[in-house]
């Protein structure tokens, strides 16, 4: 299907509009069971954290990592692209739960952020055939939900590389499907993107520019992750010419909320 590239801030607004449907979803998401010691894969480091947060290598080239819970050392003090790849475990921050009969939390975004009605492929309406997406990372329409994917704004690497490691599970899970950090974007701009930080890649539309900084602003701060020097310094800097304020997470009234496009409006 051809992409269309219609009018980006109409497009944001209406989306935004249609993102309210979803103002009264929680996502109440039990306790994650603790994977047993075997049970775990191995990140690409060759090893993994067990129950208790110790990491043990499995391969002979494996690097040791510190203790989820030696809060006085960190993976590193600056992100390397190596590191934050080898030592990101997925079983570690299991996403796309289920919060609905057949549904996941990957589904009901995508749901709430097409501005017509869905049509599904199945009549348990289990997954999105077709609806109507502006991705604001690019401006273009798509009507094939097969053609979208569900971008972590601060990716799970990263989250991972910086203190994500020392959380527990239960905080892991929720970040990893915390609509305010889930954004529905075109396949192929989520895999240029793949797990940078703002420090190094934005959205090329520059309208959405403010939207995205203040969102790495607002998920960092309600989950106390310490983003790296880099892309600490590239938010402030964009936010510097934005009129977004901060987000009051000590506030109940807004845990009911939920961001769209990105732009900080929390659960």
């Amino acid at each position: 299907m051809t992409n269309l590239k219609p009018n980006f801030t109409s497009a944001a607004l209406s989306l935004f509009t249609q993102l309210k449907r979803l103002s009264l979803l929680t996502l109440c998401l039990s306790p994650l069971t603790a994977l047993a010691h075997l049970e775990k894969n191995i990140d690409l480091n060759g090893g993994h954290y067990d129950y208790y947060g110790e990491y043990h290598c499995h391969q002979q080239a494996c690097r040791q990592a510190p203790s989820r819970y030696s809060f006085s050392t960190r993976l590193k003090t600056s992100i390397n692209t190596r590191d934050q790849e080898d030592f990101y475990n997925k079983d570690d921050w299991p996403h796309w739960m289920m919060v609905s009969q057949c549904q996941t939390v990957r589904i009901q975004i995508l749901e709430a952020t097409s501005v017509v009605p869905v049509s599904w492929t199945n009549p348990r309406n289990c997954e999105i055939r077709e609806g109507k997406w502006t991705d604001p990372y690019t401006g273009e329409e798509f009507v094939r939900a097969a053609r979208l994917e569900i971008d972590h704004i601060i990716p799970l690497s990263y989250a991972n590389a910086a203190n994500g490691y020392q959380w527990d599970d239960q905080k892991r899970m929720q970040f990893a499907n915390d609509p305010l950090n889930l954004i529905p974007v075109s396949r192929d701009i989520n895999r240029k993107k793949r797990d940078r930080g703002i420090g190094s890649w934005r959205p090329p539309e520059e309208d959405f520019h403010c939207e995205y900084a203040a969102a790495w602003r607002d998920v960092s701060t309600k989950y106390d992750l310490d983003l790296f020097i880099r892309d600490r310094s590239r938010v402030n800097n964009i936010l510097e010419d934005c009129d977004i304020p901060e987000r009051d997470f000590e506030d109940e009234s807004l845990k009911r909320e939920v961001r769209v496009n990105g732009i900080p409006l929390p659960l």
